[in-house]
């Protein structure tokens, strides 16, 4: 059962992850000769490779896991739902018949990192389907649904004495684009920020880059200390230009689109020629910016990750941010990711992108982009935002 794929992801993770040599040994020994729930079994095999860009996609996606928990001394609650009958705040007490203590015992593969404060307890809710809640309930929580865990929309907006940003993610490089152009006046006339980021899903950092103006001074020089290597296979070069193609139809001419089609030229020069390292990466990006007697706090979380990362490392950069809330996820040791067909449900998400810092001692994975000022959960997070109202004593806005 499953042998086709299986066959397939072998072949893949030999042949397409960036990470293969770094990481040969973990792939060597994976054990997938008892996989029955194709999703969970491999995901938790995945999972030792601790490189979150590498997983299994479910393109049918027909049910979803439809609450977010966290560890909060040692107890775990429900963070966020779209459950009909489980609030937000409420405590489970078992998952799949058994009480939390085991299954973390028990699913340590499963729940990623080894930081009890950063579990995803996401495959395991998909694994066990059940909860047993703190008033004795017990609730399927994998189930179909049409809404989602995690906001939609950007928002950029004049509040009370400050701009106000909230960035879900960075997918949609046009109409984040879009939504920043809209408000250029709104962003221009603030001294004022707040930057919400909190379990932002990442994207493309092509989106974020025009709201960079705003948060940097002029003739700002941004230092890379290390470039990436690519692995520039036949399938990913394919499946990148037609992306990048397909982004470029949708673009009005502008530096953004200029960017989009030196990146499609670097794919076409490199096409399948493999492992790349790339030196002239390092050079200093020169952010033309505008900011002057700003202040800017960015609320991050352990859930903002891949080029949630990378904004948040960047914009620590500026003399202007505050980084407040707690370490990012960490997802950029390995990234750039393509699509890989397994059948027609499931996919592989595959990095090919390395970090050429790895080669230095320097790594994301495990600790993500530390803040200014760390935010612990509480149970206090379920009755107020507590990250809001320090960021708004920072910018010393009445509550």
């Amino acid at each position: 059962m499953f042998q086709k794929e299986l066959d397939l992801l072998k072949q893949y993770l030999v042949e397409e992850y960036v990470g293969y040599q770094d990481k040969k040994d973990i792939i060597n020994k994976m054990d997938f000769s008892n996989i029955k729930d194709f999703y969970v079994d491999v995901t938790a095999q995945l999972n030792r490779l601790h490189d979150p860009h590498v997983r299994i996609i479910d393109k049918l996606n027909e049910k979803k896991v439809t609450i977010l928990c966290k560890n909060i001394y040692e107890r775990l609650f429900v963070d966020k739902s779209i459950h009909s009958e489980i609030e937000r705040g409420e405590e489970i007490i078992e998952i799949g018949g058994l009480p939390i203590s085991e299954i973390i015992s028990k699913e340590k593969e499963l729940l990623f990192d080894p930081n009890p404060k950063r579990y995803e307890w996401h495959n395991v809710l998909r694994k066990y389907e059940n909860v047993k809640l703190a008033n004795g309930t017990i609730k399927n929580v994998f189930l179909e649904s049409s809404q989602e865990l995690y906001d939609q929309d950007y928002i950029i907006e004049q509040r009370e004495g400050y701009c106000f940003i909230k960035l879900p993610d960075f997918r949609d490089v046009n109409k984040l684009h879009e939504t920043i152009k809209a408000n250029v006046d709104v962003l221009k006339s603030n001294k004022k920020f707040i930057i919400d980021v909190r379990d932002n899903r990442g994207g493309s950092d092509f989106a974020y880059f025009p709201l960079l103006e705003y948060i940097f001074p002029p003739n700002y020089e941004l230092q890379i200390d290390y470039g990436l290597t690519f692995n520039y296979t036949k399938k990913y070069c394919d499946h990148m230009i037609a992306k990048v193609d397909n982004d470029l139809e949708k673009m009005d001419e502008g530096e953004t689109k200029q960017s989009f089609k030196a990146y499609r030229q670097r794919m076409a020069d490199n096409y399948a020629k493999g492992m790349v390292k790339f030196t002239d990466d390092i050079e200093p990006i020169i952010l033309d910016g505008i900011a002057d007697g700003i202040k800017v706090i960015v609320l991050a979380n352990e859930r903002c990750g891949s080029s949630g990362d990378n904004f948040v490392a960047t914009v620590k950069e500026s003399e202007f941010v505050t980084v407040i809330g707690r370490a990012t996820k960490g997802m950029n040791d390995y990234a750039n990711c393509g699509y890989l067909y397994l059948n027609d449900q499931y996919d592989l998400l595959c990095p090919y992108s390395r970090y050429n810092g790895l080669d230095h001692g320097e790594s994301m994975a495990l600790k993500g982009i530390a803040p200014d000022i760390e935010i612990q959960s509480t149970l206090e997070e379920f009755h107020k935002d507590v990250m809001m109202e320090k960021a708004l004593e920072l910018l010393e806005i009445n509550l």
